[in-house]
């Protein structure tokens, strides 16, 4: 049940259910969902962990809310990880890389195309993971499961119709340049396209919503649907 409850919430943050700093209330989950508070706690705490949840002692739980300085933290950490994987990647499953970015680069380009917001982002963050996936390096695979939740989190939150086209076809160019084997400026262009989330999805706070939880807005829960057996 833990784990149902886990997915459930981690969809309901990565698909926009919930917003970035949003309060939710353990009692009113469990009674959406349909279950005791035991799962839903750690539920919480699971995704405390992989860094979508905020938990503050006597406040509650928070979906997480990103200042301007984690994101840019969270680019640097990428554009190295990924930089690094994408050439790790050419060298030992250059084929297999190069045919999976290209299928989710068409497949986001598509998903624009037919105005699927979340198809989009799910496919962007699909052509990200492929080099992470075909690295062959457990290790930096773990390292960049600290910040892939986070990363598609903000990116179906935050992108707009301009910002995906842009890096659609910044998607396109880093592929032609790795089929035309000049990796160093493939390598080049994704590191300036990681580099860009900072300006792109940078969150402007509306007022009375404060970094941190603090004046947070509630959540509303009603599209939580009770869990069947």
């Amino acid at each position: 049940m833990t784990a149902r409850v886990t997915e459930r919430l981690r969809r309901a943050i990565l698909e926009g259910e919930v917003e970035l700093g949003d309060a939710l209330s353990e009692d009113k989950l469990a009674s959406r969902l349909g279950v005791s508070r035991s799962p839903v706690h750690e539920a919480l705490t699971a995704l405390e962990q992989e860094g979508l949840i905020d938990i503050r002692p006597q406040r509650g739980s928070f979906v997480f809310l990103p200042t301007r300085e984690d994101i840019e933290n969270l680019c640097e950490f990428r554009r190295m990880i990924e930089a690094e994987a994408l050439s790790l990647a050419m060298a030992r499953k250059r084929a297999e890389t190069l045919a999976a970015m290209t299928a989710a680069a068409r497949k986001m380009h598509e998903a624009i195309l037919a105005e699927d917001h979340y198809g989009s982002a799910n496919a962007d963050t699909e052509l990200h993971l492929v080099a992470i996936e075909n690295s062959g390096n457990s290790y930096l695979i773990d390292a960049y499961r600290l910040v892939s939740g986070k990363v598609a989190a903000i990116r179906s939150h935050n992108s707009t119709g301009t910002i995906r086209n842009e890096a659609s076809a910044e998607h396109f160019a880093i592929i032609d340049k790795l089929e035309r084997d000049d990796l160093a400026a493939a390598i080049e262009a994704m590191s300036t396209h990681i580099l860009k989330m900072t300006e792109r999805y940078t969150i402007r706070l509306p007022a009375g919503r404060a970094t941190g939880g603090r004046a947070s807005r509630s959540s509303s829960l009603d599209q939580f649907s009770p869990l069947l057996d």
